[in-house]
């Protein structure tokens, strides 16, 4: 069964020029050409076209920079969700433009390099390919930050501890999960779904609830 670009618009929620631009970037196959003029489109570029909007959305990739990993060869889109686990450190990549060596990230930030050398150390940043990406640099400015105000960073030391301990959880329950699963490209949806999405919200909503319950609120 082949869909006309209406019906691919509708089913998808995607504007007509944003699927011609992912085609015209080769996130998607040619169409197939009824007649001159005349496209039809393959019923699996729904799921395609939503896996890529997953990616944008869930790993803040623009289309150049997923242009960019298929021109690489190292993710295959045809894979679906089955090709996130084994391409993460890809996926969670800086932009190799953005990158900036460790020196100059300390220089910019005024942090003495050994400083960074112990943050490294203790798994509260994590060197990147070529060096540090935005997201490090945004995350050693809270560190400093944080350390004016506890110079043992007891708080961070705390969220390591406990995201050491749920990433292993994850990655048991997964493979247990997808050791049984009929369907591992819904189940894997479903555990990334888990960790992107569920995680953040219940962890973000216990941190309100306590404060609710303490009567301290935020302010």
């Amino acid at each position: 069964m082949t869909l006309k670009m209406r019906e691919l618009v509708e089913r998808t929620g995607t504007p007509k020029s944003t699927i011609l631009y992912y085609i015209k970037e080769g996130l998607l196959p040619e169409p197939v050409k009824v007649k001159p003029n005349v496209h039809r489109y393959p019923e699996d570029f729904v799921e395609r076209i939503r896996f890529i909007r997953y990616l944008q959305h869930h790993f803040n990739l623009s289309i150049e920079q997923l242009a960019k990993l298929m021109r690489r060869g190292d993710f295959d889109f045809s894979k679906g969700f089955e090709a996130i686990p084994r391409t993460l450190d890809l996926l969670m990549a800086p932009d190799p433009d953005n990158v900036v060596d460790e020196k100059e990230a300390c220089e910019r930030l005024g942090i003495p390099r050994e400083t960074l050398e112990r943050w490294i150390a203790m798994g509260a940043i994590f060197r990147r390919e070529g060096g540090l990406g935005p997201k490090e640099l945004e995350m050693m400015e809270i560190l400093k930050r944080l350390e004016t105000l506890d110079p043992q960073l007891t708080l961070v030391k705390h969220y390591i501890r406990h995201a050491e301990e749920v990433a292993k959880t994850e990655v048991d329950t997964a493979d247990k999960v997808l050791e049984k699963s009929v369907d591992r490209n819904a189940a894997l949806k479903a555990l990334l779904d888990a960790a992107l999405i569920l995680k953040p919200y219940l962890f973000n909503m216990h941190l309100v609830e306590t404060y609710r319950e303490s009567g301290k609120g935020m302010a």
